[in-house]
């Protein structure tokens, strides 16, 4: 089996819950088969955190239960990057040239210890950071070895760090605002006669906005409509921790109301986009058993083991899931009970999907159970 992983954004929130997910892939010692991983805001948070806590590497299922998750848990419970993000933009004004996403990048090197750059990332498996460019509306990916979108075209082996990769993927409009990328600064090419050939950029400045404009799911790497899954790949999980639109939850009282009104436009855009992309999905694996499992936040695992031969297992009430599923889109440090909700509900739901729709695709994969103890 050659795993490939969707992580959506949704603050600290979605990290957790995808943190969740994995260790459920770990138990059953399948972290060895992620082939790609491509991430969105809150999802590229949790995958950063996986590969600076492993040295920069694919952590192996004993690692990443034994020292990943207890590192993670300890910075996510102790460290307040939003508060921390706010306190730098007031202190060191002179940063929020490079756009404010660059604060929230300091924030990610000072309190998570998220250092290094694009290139000290491993070749497998492949990580594709996903933001959304300003300037063309497109899907902008960050990896080890590229990045860019086809209409700006790319920059080859980028010196860039990987905190403003991450802080660029989760610039959430109205929580953070962009990086700005002075294209002087970099060498651009495009593809072209099986060769990369240098041309000028194409735009003075690059404003790059959170992932999840574009595409909150991210899949669109992963997956093209019509013609299945990415080449290497033959099984998809996409881990959805979007929270539920609802009614309008957008109380604070210092935002203007037409800030306000304009941030639920984009949350209802936003919804609507991952809500085709996810039917979409659904239904490319109803048709096509045993290559995929979409895995959301929210979903009642009760139900599904009610179903199965797994009853007995244990389970979050439906009133804590539906606890953890209101946990605002935010990066403030969580605290203990929330991580361990969140993370239970994300390998809960792993367990309840993969046991239930994907245990024949499982089984053929040869694995070594190892013992798992929650967070």
């Amino acid at each position: 089996m050659k795993i490939a992983l969707a992580f959506s954004g949704g603050g600290v929130r979605a990290t957790v819950f995808h943190l969740g997910v994995l260790a459920r892939l770990a138990r059953q010692d399948l972290l060895g088969n992620v082939k790609i991983v491509s991430s969105v805001s809150g999802g590229s948070l949790a995958a950063g955190l996986v590969f600076t806590s492993a040295g920069f590497r694919w952590p192996d299922s004993d690692q990443y239960l034994h020292e990943v998750v207890p590192r993670c848990l300890s910075l996510l419970t102790t460290r307040n990057v939003q508060r921390a993000y706010v306190l730098k933009s007031l202190l060191r004004p002179w940063r929020l040239l490079s756009g404010r996403a660059s604060v929230l990048g300091d924030a990610l090197v000072d309190h998570w210890g998220i250092t290094g750059s694009l290139s000290d990332l491993p070749v497998e498996p492949r990580w594709i950071i996903n933001a959304t460019c300003y300037q063309t509306g497109k899907n902008w990916r960050f990896q080890q070895d590229l990045m860019g979108d086809y209409q700006t075209k790319y920059v080859t082996d980028p010196d860039f760090r990987l905190s403003h990769a991450l802080a660029a993927s989760a610039a959430v409009p109205g929580l953070i605002g962009p990086l700005l990328i002075r294209s002087k600064h970099h060498r651009w090419s495009e593809f072209r006669d099986d060769a990369w050939c240098k041309i000028p950029p194409k735009y003075q400045y690059l404003h790059l906005w959170d992932g999840g404009v574009y595409d909150n799911l991210g899949v669109e790497s992963l997956f093209k409509p019509g013609e299945g899954l990415r080449e290497g790949t033959d099984y998809l999980i996409v881990c959805d921790a979007s929270r539920p639109l609802g009614s309008e939850t957008r109380q604070s009282r210092w935002r203007p109301g037409y800030l306000k009104a304009s941030l639920r436009l984009v949350d209802v855009a936003t919804d609507q986009v991952r809500s085709l992309r996810a039917r979409m999905l659904m239904e490319h694996f109803k048709s096509n058993p045993g290559t995929g499992a979409y895995l959301r936040l929210g979903l009642s695992t009760q139900r599904i083991y009610a179903r199965s031969d797994s009853d007995g297992k244990p389970s979050l009430t439906h009133d804590e899931v539906r606890q953890v599923s209101q946990i605002e889109t935010t990066l403030r440090r969580i605290t203990h009970s929330e991580f361990s909700l969140l993370f239970r509900h994300g390998f809960e739901v792993a367990d309840a999907m993969l046991s239930t729709y994907g245990k024949d695709a499982l089984d053929r994969t040869p694995r070594n159970i190892i013992a798992f103890k929650a967070a």
